[in-house]
Parts: C-alpha cells; sequence; structure tokens
C-alpha cells in the first residue's frame, strides 16, 4: 500500500504572517531585550516588533486567509489564545560561538537549514521564562574567564528544559575527558548557587558538532547523557496528571496551553469508556494517559526509547493499567502489525514531527476504518498534502481548531479531527 505523495504547490503560511506584521512600526525595547549589546534587534521572532494581543489578532486573520486560501470544505476554529503569549517557553537552547575571541551563547533558528548558523546574543528573549536569560548569563559569564579558555572552546550549545518554577540545564560537550569532568562539576556548583530554580544539570556529548542541539537518536541507540547534579527527570504537570521524564524525551515548550490542548483531543475524539485508543508519536505519554480515564484501553507507540521508558514509569505511578507503550518505528510495516496484534482500535492521535508521516502510515489508520482521528500538525504547511490523503481514503474534517503553541513565531499547532464519510 505504498503511496506517491503528491507535491502540491502553496503559499507558506509564514510568508501570510511575515507581509502582515513587516508594515507595522517597532515597539520601544527596554535594555537588553530582544537586541545584542550594539542594539542590532534579534528577529529570530515577532515579540521584538509587537505586543502578544496585536499579534494575537493578526495571526487569527493570517491563519483564516491561509485555510481558506486551500479550499477545505469545514470552517476553521479561532485560533485559541495561549495563556501565556510571552515567556511561555520551557524548552530553550543556545548554541556557544567565538566573537572577539570570547564565548558567547547565542540564539539560533529553528529550520533544519538554518539551525546552528549565525547566532545573536541577546539578554533577554521576550518569548523565554525570565530564569532562563539569568541562566545563560550565568553560564556565559564563567565560560569567559580566561582561564577557562580551552573547556571553553568544547562547548556545543547550553539546553534549559523544565518547567516555569524549575529548571535543568543540558550541556552539550565536544568531548567530556577528566578535565572536561572537573571544569563542569565547579561550574554546576557555580551555577546552582546562583540560580536556585536549577534542580538538575546533565552532560550530554556531541562529538561530531552536529547542527543539532540534542543529537538525532535512532531506534536502539543509547546517547552518552550523563548527570552530574541534581534530579534525575523532569517534572511537569498536566491537568490532574504529573509527569516525569528523561531530559532527552521531547517535551512541549509551551506549557500553559497544553492543558487546553489535551482536553480539546479529548472532545474531538468523542472518547467513551468502550473506546481503544492508539496515540502515535506519544512521547513518554501525556496525551494517552492524561485522556486514558475516559476509555478502555490506550496504546502509545514511539521510535524514541527514552520516551517509551518514561511513559512506562509514568504509567506505573499512575496505576494506568489500562495503558501500554510500544518502542516502534511509525511507518506502513509496523502499524499493520500493530493494528493486527491490537482489538478493535477505534481512536487514533498522530501527533508527528514536523516533516509528517511516512507513505502508508494514513492509508494504513484508514484501511482499519477507525472511527475518529485526531491529525495535529507542528507544521501547517503539510496540511495540504496530508489532509488530501485522509480524503482519498474515505475521511473528511469535522473539525479543525488552531492553537498558538508558539507566539512571538510564525508556527500554529493545528487539530484536525477527521471522521469517516
Amino acid at each position: 500500500m505504498k503511496t506517491e505523495i503528491p507535491q502540491t504547490p502553496f503559499l507558506p503560511f509564514a510568508n501570510l504572517l511575515s507581509k502582515a506584521v513587516s508594515p507595522l512600526p517597532q515597539r520601544e525595547l527596554k535594555r537588553g531585550e530582544c537586541q545584542d549589546r550594539s542594539g542590532k534587534k534579534c528577529t529570530l521572532c515577532s515579540a521584538h516588533k509587537i505586543n502578544y494581543d496585536d499579534e494575537y489578532k493578526i495571526k487569527n486573520a493570517a491563519l483564516q486567509e491561509f485555510w481558506s486560501s486551500h479550499g477545505f470544505d469545514t470552517a476553521l476554529g479561532l485560533l485559541v489564545t495561549s495563556p501565556l503569549g510571552r515567556n511561555y517557553r520551557v524548552v530553550t537552547k543556545r548554541k556557544a560561538f567565538s566573537s572577539s575571541g570570547e564565548v558567547q551563547l547565542g540564539l539560533i533558528g529553528t529550520e533544519e537549514e538554518s539551525a546552528g548558523m549565525n547566532p545573536v546574543r541577546i539578554d533577554k528573549c521576550m518569548i523565554e521564562p525570565e530564569k532562563h536569560s539569568d541562566i545563560y548569563r550565568c553560564v556565559e559569564e564563567y565560560l569567559r574567564r580566561r582561564e577557562f579558555k580551552e573547556a571553553a572552546e568544547a562547548v556545543n550549545y547550553v539546553i534549559v528544559k523544565g518547567n516555569y518554577s524549575e529548571c535543568t540545564v543540558i550541556f552539550n560537550l565536544a568531548v567530556f575527558d577528566s578535565g572536561m569532568r572537573q571544569f563542569i562539576n565547579h561550574l554546576s556548583k557555580h551555577l546552582t548557587a546562583a540560580v536556585k530554580e536549577v534542580i538538575g544539570v546533565f552532560v550530554i556529548v556531541d562529538e561530531k558538532r552536529s547542527r543539532y542541539y540534542m543529537p538525532q537518536q535512532q531506534k536502539n541507540q543509547k546517547h552518552q547523557l550523563q548527570k552530574i547534579f541534581g534530579k534525575a527527570e523532569i517534572f511537569q504537570r498536566t491537568g490532574a496528571k504529573n509527569f516525569l521524564f528523561s531530559p532527552l524525551s521531547f517535551s512541549q515548550t509551551n506549557l500553559s496551553i497544553v492543558e487546553t490542548f489535551v482536553k480539546t483531543i479529548g472532545e474531538c475524539l468523542e472518547l467513551k469508556m468502550q473506546d481503544r485508543l492508539l496515540d502515535l508519536y506519544c512521547g513518554y505519554g501525556v496525551f494517552s494517559l492524561s485522556l486514558s480515564d475516559s476509555v478502555k484501553s490506550a496504546t502509545g507507540i514511539e521510535i524514541s526509547g527514552d520516551s517509551v521508558r518514561d511513559a512506562k514509569k509514568n504509567a506505573e505511578r499512575m496505576k494506568a493499567l489500562n495503558c501500554k507503550f510500544i518502542q516502534s518505528d511509525i511507518d506502513e510495516d509496523n502499524l499493520e502489525r500493530i493494528f493486527s496484534s491490537q482489538n478493535k482500535i477505534g481512536k487514533v492521535i498522530l501527533d508527528p514531527p514536523r516533516n509528517g508521516t511516512k507513505p502508508g502510515v494514513i492509508e494504513i489508520i484508514a484501511a482499519k476504518k477507525v472511527e475518529r482521528a485526531v491529525h495535529i500538525f507542528c507544521n501547517i504547511d503539510l496540511m495540504r498534502v496530508e489532509l488530501e490523503r485522509w480524503k482519498n481514503c474515505g475521511y473528511k474534517i469535522e473539525r479543525a481548531v488552531p492553537f498558538d503553541m508558539f507566539p512571538g513565531t510564525n508556527e500554529v499547532e493545528m487539530m484536525v479531527c477527521l471522521e469517516k464519510n
């Protein structure tokens, strides 16, 4: 059942949004906010230019135009506002780079082609929590010390993950020999003394200095992650559920909107106690475990071994006996085996990465005649192609809801509920 994915040209959403934002006047910036030492503005997002209320109105209008231009039959819901329009990102990063003989930590783009290129050094990023700025400032000052010049050159990235009250810091290093271990131990003590919210420090080794701040993990591959200090897991709360996960697991960047997001998934799927739910690309189990009380059973599938281990531990802590998690790539062949090994699955969640689903994935789900599916797009420019595949398989859009998961950026999260014709 291999299918060719048509390459249909269309106007990217980012173009529509940029066209609307570009003519607007520049807002007044405070010292160190969205700019480097020379006063050059960071333009990686629009938070440097407009406030969130104005941005929301513009983004919602651009989304409606984008949706209309694609000719979808179903009306698009209003953009769900983010409770935190600024200071919301609980996953942030900085690339270490050299400038005028000094090591600096700079913001980088999110696109694969530009990630790691042309880092921008600023004091305060408006879409990040203030404590993250304190962490990066503290680390940068330490790296600039003359006696640490050689050690500082081994730092690739500094990553911060956590929630709105606690932070875990991960150092991506090119080498981690005995000398670097001593250096990181001292830096960890300095950092945790200066920023009390830091409750964990880790090191991950990337000898190739790849452009990815977290090296790409293949199935059955183990990263060289080592705990230096503090708690081994990161804590996040969604609704009434408490989750723990390792620093290597994928996690949502905007916690302020996740509870509403999960609730809307449940509403779209119209879950009933007799339902069997399949959660594809499940991460550490946020969706399936949050919705497990409303279904007979839930099965999560994820390629990352770290995330699957975290999901299983979370299920055990919650005593969610109706949930199980499987480590597997999500492709046509594996999905066929998974469906064949399960009792009748009626509801499905798909939350694939930015490059979308593999050929055959949508087609297998449709062939199993599931009642409803929620397909989540973090890259909405893929919607036209992916939704055409659903249509060709006999499914229609029942509801579409955009979420402002990434305020300040040209990205939104689109939730599309599909049902069989």
